[in-house]
């Protein structure tokens, strides 16, 4: 590993002064090397004040787990804390290694979710969740605005996300609110064997003629969902039916008017893909030009970029699964408030309704949510329940030996022999280490 120029150092301190996280970093006896712009102003210490000081002498439980990661060589990742009542931040701390990889420090990285627990506080004073639209639907009527203007017309629409980010669900809302008569009607491009796939799309004439599914949308509305997996051929000619608005069956030649509207779905990044770069000998996965550009397009966001709407959002689905159950709604605490915000929720929609039941289901009445009501997979890790826990005595650092004597102390209500048996040592030793700390 090489040692860092000064120029390099230089470029590093400005990233770390322009990062929106607080950061501080640490030698190995907990002595503050580094304090930056944001951790100024979130804590109101000026780095003239704490660099050079023992950051034991300023927080004391946040001191007690960096020299936990540093002994353990173990980083930490996600971390809830809360240093004042109106101050909730995420902790990611990690040791600091030298170029003979012999222990140098840590660096500790906090983010503050405060807006989020404020957030929260103001939503469970308000009598109405602003979720007008059915539960599966993750949006505020304002927020589909430009998708209800083209529900309107007969405009085709492509939505694309991720799987479980409310596309189908969107799809049926655009539909019911359009005032069209005929029927709501899917069509799962994955699901058909592509011999069929014309056919039942477009219908088939012969000695008996079948009808497809333009025919049993009439007058109403055809999703097609997965649309990037239609065969090339198939997308051309439905590019060719959206230009004309008329379509031709399998095997027959009569021009039949178009008379639904299309919307499409497909997952990002799947679009405008040129068939002269697809090899002959792969199949064709995308959209192609043609077709893709006959679309209106809207992107769906996942829910890890709505991170100001997960509160509301999930008090709206806690709301509806204690009522399945007929039980009282609960309150989301603030490290509940953080868990929700913290954990990116890869399966969108379905796996934060699920992580909703699960908590109706487990929470007692007349308790708040908690982190450790998540499912497993979303609960947060806190600095309380980590610097809290009973272990012994180390003397590696003797910021570290006189912030866990006092914390003992006070756990023990000031009873020297069980703060000595929780910290393992004699009361010999205990009172040996209140002298020497002038803690008697």
């Amino acid at each position: 590993m090489k040692t860092v120029t000064s120029g390099m150092r230089i470029y590093l301190e400005a990233l770390l002064e322009a990062i929106n996280d607080a950061v501080t970093i640490v030698d190995q006896e907990g002595t503050v090397l580094y304090w930056n712009r944001v951790a100024e102003e979130a804590y109101h210490i000026s780095r003239d004040v704490i660099i050079g000081r023992k950051i034991g002498d300023f927080f004391r439980r946040e001191s007690v787990m960096l020299f936990q990661v540093m002994e353990s060589g173990q980083a930490v990742y996600q971390v809830y804390h809360e240093p004042r009542p109106d101050m909730h931040v995420m902790i990611n701390t990690v040791p600091i290694y030298d170029e003979q990889q012999q222990l140098a420090g840590a660096i500790s990285i906090e983010r503050n979710v405060s807006q989020y627990v404020k957030l929260n506080a103001e939503l469970s004073r308000k009598p109405d969740i602003p979720f007008a639209l059915d539960s599966t639907i993750p949006f505020k009527v304002e927020q589909l605005s430009t998708i209800s203007l083209i529900g309107l017309t007969d405009i085709p629409l492509l939505l694309t996300g991720e799987e479980g980010v409310g596309k189908h669900a969107i799809s049926e809302w655009i539909h019911s609110t359009s005032g069209r008569t005929g029927a709501f009607v899917t069509m799962n491009c994955a699901s058909i064997p592509e011999g069929l796939l014309e056919a039942e799309l477009f219908g088939y004439q012969g000695e008996e003629e079948r009808l497809g599914k333009f025919d049993v949308a009439m007058d109403g509305t055809l999703l097609l969902k997965n649309i990037h997996t239609l065969p090339l051929t198939i997308q051309e000619k439905l590019a060719e039916t959206l230009r004309t608005r008329s379509f031709h069956r399998v095997g027959g030649s009569t021009s039949i008017p178009l008379h639904c509207r299309l919307i499409a779905t497909a997952p990002s990044n799947m679009y405008d893909v040129s068939e002269s770069v697809i090899p002959s000998s792969e199949k064709f996965m995308g959209i192609c030009s043609g077709l893709y550009y006959t679309f209106q397009q809207e992107e769906i966001p996942p829910l890890r970029d709505r991170k100001q709407d997960l509160t509301e959002l999930s008090t709206y689905l806690l709301v509806e699964a204690c009522q399945r159950l007929n039980k009282p709604v609960p309150s989301f605490s603030a490290e509940a408030v953080a868990a929700l915000v913290s954990f990116d929720w890869p399966g969108n929609l379905p796996q934060l309704k699920n992580a909703m039941e699960h908590i109706a289901l487990v929470v007692q009445t007349g308790h708040t949510v908690l982190s450790r009501d998540f499912p497993v997979y979303a609960r947060l890790p806190l600095l309380h329940d980590m610097t809290e826990k009973d272990m012994p005595l180390n003397a590696h650092a003797e910021e570290l030996e006189r912030a866990r004597i006092v914390d003992s102390l006070q756990r023990a209500g000031g009873n020297k022999a069980k703060a000595a048996r929780m910290l393992s040592i004699s009361r010999g030793a205990l009172y040996y280490k209140l002298k020497q700390y002038g803690l008697e």
